[in-house]
């Protein structure tokens, strides 16, 4: 047994440059998949823990409910713990803040992610706790014991079942304070207070008024969107009755399909088949440097196991020194990686990295794996060596090579020394197949990538969020926490922004929500059963949404129309105003839009109920309008869409403003001048600094998020490519060098009869050019189909779901091919160069004496 041992290691001391390119490649296997699996693991771990402190630990809401369906979701099969509020409306103060008004329940408290910071909790009538953050908003100081005034709203159902608004104004004594951490606070966020509240006495709001709310959390993690959905269903729950904790089912989502995600594994996969194809190689060509001492062994009586065994130490030695050397180099690479990219949708690179059993484990599997698969053909095929076949034994494969047409295209082109390297690149095709299918792995990567990159605009302009900003460069509008009846932008803001420099045009909205008075039949069973809607009623209120646009605006969507005519807005013939209607809403969970009234047309007389200001104080009253027009489906994805599960109705805004009592805007719409975004942005940002919870969305900053979000791909895959670049790299260059020594009798013959050290040397570098052409070929071929494929998924998904024609042309990515192509040939010529160095300094006499 030492003997073999002894041999093994001989073997690979005296082949060291090979050696040390399977021990890279089985380290840089490990390497990649250790540490790409540990970044991803670190980075879900670390979001997670973020998200639990910030968003809380429950994962579902579900709101409007009366005690009874609290204690049946309670103790659902699929619920694991709850909590449950009283729904008191909203607070609502002068400047317009609103927040969301509970009654103290510690679990939900808890489980919502608040800290208590200061004071206690509501313990008495009048009493109340507040977000730190809200404090601020409204202008006050942390100071425990002020009284504060809200005016309280609140929206609820009569006895006939139509929707109504209670408001009276209310005074609270502040007793505590709630925060959250301040990370919390830098995206979408909802404010609430929470006061005493106890069943049967007087509250806050008439107890005819009041619904719960129940937060859930469920045994098991999987799936979670599906098993809230399939609740909502149980108890018949409306669409607009339920909402995700979306931001912690994202990243439980995230965190539980870290070992299935699909491009770690599509990197691994990547990663493990170029480093086979190397090791495989490098060990075949061992195999032929060794036959003939195999041949030799043989003769004296070594068995078929005894020569395998030689293969099966190397293999060894190779895995032991490659395993550690990876698990090294992947712990550098973890920690790099982590500042370097971003997997998470939260900024998680200054995180620790977490490095668990599970990957070692999977490195020690991988990497094993990578060895045995790529060492046990050149294992099995050492024992099968005979002496009289090792004695004849020649680098070529079993067929012979017959002069073809092309063979003389070759040779016109590229000279003698070209055909003569085309045929030498055949005379073992396996080899070259594996050389060529290594090289081309990162190719069609790298050709995705790149062809995203450079039609990065027709992509970003797709997206619904660029869509809906139609021909306007920026949207002002406000955040959550505002109640839109008591304020809202001006017609003194209209102006100054208008007379900025830079600004092209600007359009106003008013928007509404409202209800739709129906015949529970006219409705679609669809609709009926997203909403919760039961057929044992007769008529039913649905939520719709009512806008109003200036004229301007008003005319740009003609496009969208489907049946009738925009022109009718302004020209209503009697006394009901004419109406554009969207009849369709899109199913969240079907992806797909659906209909809402069923066989809605022009000319039909529909009753809307609206929120109306009068003294200060705001009711539904009913109102007719005549469906003028109807919109197309892909409105929705196309134009000035919320996207949710109800109906839009499109009025003249200063009809809309006249009946509904409004006076201020929601939504300000501006278009700047080219070159011009920058400077308008700022200026519109400094009108905008004394407004609480005002937001401005730009197109530019929805492509600009879009494109960091692919240039953090980008670097990451870049990084593979480069690295899996580097393993094929060595096999090209171990198999060159290796041909070359394999060929040295052949070369001193070709000297020998004429062809020059320079000839020599020309024909071996169109042997590596040969190789990166191939290569090229294959990478351009697959990565031409990939952005095919993404191309036609897009376009599937946009007709599927908004039922939009094709968005995005499929060009051949001619560009990132050639760019790839250069640089896998000069990673061959680069690699060809090197090795053929020997030729130029080679003796014929000595070539001459030397045999295969």
């Amino acid at each position: 047994m030492n003997v073999y041992i002894h041999l093994a290691l001989a073997y690979l001391k005296k082949q060291r440059g090979r050696t040390i390119a399977l021990v890279l490649g089985v380290a840089l296997a490990v390497m990649l998949v250790f540490g790409t699996n540990v970044i991803f693991e670190s980075q879900s771990r670390n979001q997670l823990a973020n998200i639990y402190k910030m968003y809380g630990t429950y994962q579902g809401i579900f709101t409007n409910l009366n005690k009874d369906l609290t204690e049946k979701i309670k103790n659902d099969k699929d619920v694991s713990k709850s909590a449950v509020a009283a729904n008191l409306g909203n607070l609502v103060t002068d400047n317009g803040i609103s927040m969301i008004l509970n009654s103290t329940d510690k679990d939900y408290i808890e489980m919502s992610g608040y800290t208590l910071i200061k004071g206690h909790l509501p313990n008495k009538q009048g009493e109340i706790v507040l977000e730190s953050q809200a404090l601020k908003k409204m202008g006050l100081k942390e100071k425990l014991g002020e009284t504060i005034n809200f005016k309280i709203k609140r929206e609820y159902k009569d006895e006939n079942g139509l929707n109504q608004i209670y408001m009276e104004n209310k005074s609270f004594k502040l007793v505590g304070i709630l925060d959250k951490p301040k990370q919390y606070y830098e995206g979408y966020y909802s404010l609430r207070g929470f006061t005493y509240f106890k069943e049967g006495v007087n509250n806050v709001l008439p107890n005819n008024f009041i619904t719960y709310e129940e937060i859930v959390k469920l045994k098991s993690k999987a799936n979670l969107s599906g098993q809230l959905n399939q609740i909502r269903e149980r108890y018949n729950i409306g669409r607009w009755d339920y909402d995700l904790n979306i931001q912690l089912v994202t990243a439980l989502d995230d965190y539980s399909s870290q070992n299935t995600n699909a491009s770690v594994r599509h990197f691994n996969i990547l990663i493990v088949i170029t480093a086979i194809l190397l090791i495989y190689n490098m060990f075949n060509i061992s195999l032929i440097d060794m036959i003939k001492q195999i041949g030799m062994m043989r003769a004296i009586g070594s068995s078929k196991k005894q020569v395998r065994l030689i293969i099966g130490f190397q293999s060894l030695f190779i895995l032991i020194i490659g395993l550690s050397l990876g698990l090294l180099m992947g712990i550098a690479f973890s920690y790099i990686g982590m500042k370097l990219f971003n997997f998470a949708f939260l900024d998680v690179s200054q995180s620790t990295v977490y490095i668990s059993a599970k990957n070692i484990w999977n490195a020690l599997i991988v990497g094993t794996a990578t060895v045995i698969l790529s060492s046990i053909i050149p294992i099995w095929m050492s024992g099968m060596i005979s002496p009289i076949e090792a004695m004849r034994k020649s680098d070529r494969s079993g067929g012979k090579q017959r002069n073809r047409g092309y063979h003389k295209f070759i040779k016109k082109i590229s000279g003698i020394t070209g055909e003569m390297a085309y045929k030498n690149v055949w005379r073992n095709k396996w080899r070259t197949i594996i050389i060529v299918v290594s090289v081309a792995m990162a190719g069609y990567l790298f050709i995705d990538d790149i062809a995203f990159l450079n039609n990065r605009d027709a992509v970003y302009n797709t997206t619904p969020y660029v869509l809906n900003m139609q021909d306007y460069d920026f949207k002002l509008l406000f955040g959550p926490n505002i109640d839109l009846y008591f304020t809202g932008y001006t017609n003194d803001d209209v102006k100054a922004i208008s007379q900025i420099e830079g600004v092209k045009k600007v359009g106003t909205k008013v928007s509404m929500e409202g209800f739709l008075e129906s015949d529970v039949n006219d409705l679609e069973n669809d609709f009926k059963k997203y909403n919760g809607i039961s057929d044992t009623k007769k008529n039913v209120e649905t939520m719709i949404e009512v806008k109003g646009y200036d004229d301007d605006q008003l005319q740009g969507f003609k496009k969208y129309i489907d049946k009738g005519d925009m022109s009718s807005l302004n020209n209503s013939s009697d006394k009901y105003p004419n109406a554009v209607v969207y009849n369709y809403y899109y199913d969240i969970f079907k992806h797909k839009l659906k209909g809402i009234r069923k066989d809605l047309k022009v000319g039909d007389i529909m009753t809307i109920r609206i929120p109306v200001i009068r003294n200060g104080k705001i009711a539904y009253e009913d109102k007719n309008i005549r469906v003028g027009a109807l919109l197309k489906q892909e409105w929705i994805a196309k134009g000035d869409s919320t996207r949710g599960a109800r109906m839009e109705i499109i009025l003249p805004q200063k009809y809309l403003m006249t009946i509904s009592g409004k006076s201020t805007y929601d939504q300000i719409s501006v278009q700047s001048e080219a070159g011009k975004d920058t400077y308008v942005y700022n200026r519109i940002n400094k009108i905008l600094e004394n407004k609480p919870f005002a937001e401005m969305e730009s197109k530019l900053s929805y492509i600009e998020k879009s494109q960091k979000g692919f240039t953090g791909v980008l670097k990451s895959d870049m990084v593979i490519v480069a690295l899996i670049l580097l393993i094929a790299g060595m096999n090209v260059y171990n198999t060159l060098k290796t041909n070359l020594l394999i060929r040295t009798n052949e070369f001193a013959t070709l000297r020998a009869i004429g062809m020059t050290a320079k000839q020599l040397k020309s024909m071996i570098i169109k042997e590596s050019i040969i190789y990166g052409l191939l290569s090229s070929i294959i990478a351009a071929l697959i990565g031409s189909y990939n952005v095919y494929s993404f191309y036609s998924l897009v376009n599937r998904q946009y007709k599927a779901g908004f039922n939009i024609s094709e968005r995005l042309q499929f060009k051949l990515p001619v560009i990132p091919i050639l760019l790839y192509s250069a640089i896998v040939i000069v990673i061959c010529i680069l690699s060809s160069y090197v090795s053929a160095k020997k030729v130029e300094k080679l003796n014929i006499v000595e070539g001459l004496n030397i045999t295969e």
